[in-house]
């Protein structure tokens, strides 16, 4: 476990299991979303960047009461802005068993470890691929101006 993953599960007051999960889950989110550049920016500041991107976006304990409830937050979170792409993140860490709690605790460290770590045009790219969470307020600990996180609506005018 490299110290930069110690220092954030401290920092959240959460496992350093947990931290890994997260961020492998941001990190598999971000490949996604961001140019291949801003993502390897990304990936160089990480220690195991691939090791955990890789992981959570392998297979994962789907069924039972977990992937009932994770449908259901789903649901749930899927009207409003960003909600889509926020219930899909949240559903992944429900299943991998992550409470939001420990998400909520943890996600902002790891985007302030970022904002000190990359520079402002990879964080504004970073802000805009994450979609909204309830708690976390993306823009304002990348430290970039206020951008519109995607939502489904976006995803429409694309197609």
């Amino acid at each position: 476990m490299s110290e930069i993953l110690q220092s954030l599960a401290r920092a959240a007051g959460v496992d350093s299991g947990s931290v890994e999960k997260i961020l492998g889950g941001v990190l598999a989110l971000l490949k996604d979303k961001v140019d291949p550049e801003a993502y390897a920016a990304v990936e160089s500041k990480i220690p195991d960047a691939q090791r955990l991107a890789s992981e959570a976006s392998g297979p994962s304990a789907s069924g039972g009461i977990l992937g009932q409830f994770a449908e259901m937050a789903g649901k749930v979170l899927g009207s409003g802005s960003g909600g889509g792409e926020s219930a899909d993140l949240l559903g992944r860490f429900l299943k991998l068993g992550i409470p939001v709690s420990t998400l909520t605790a943890v996600l902002p460290q790891i985007l302030k470890f970022l904002s000190t770590h990359l520079p402002a045009d990879i964080l504004s790219q970073v802000a805009k691929a994450l979609p909204a969470i309830p708690g976390v307020d993306v823009s304002a600990l990348l430290g970039v101006p206020d951008v519109k996180p995607p939502t489904d609506t976006d995803a429409d005018l694309e197609a």
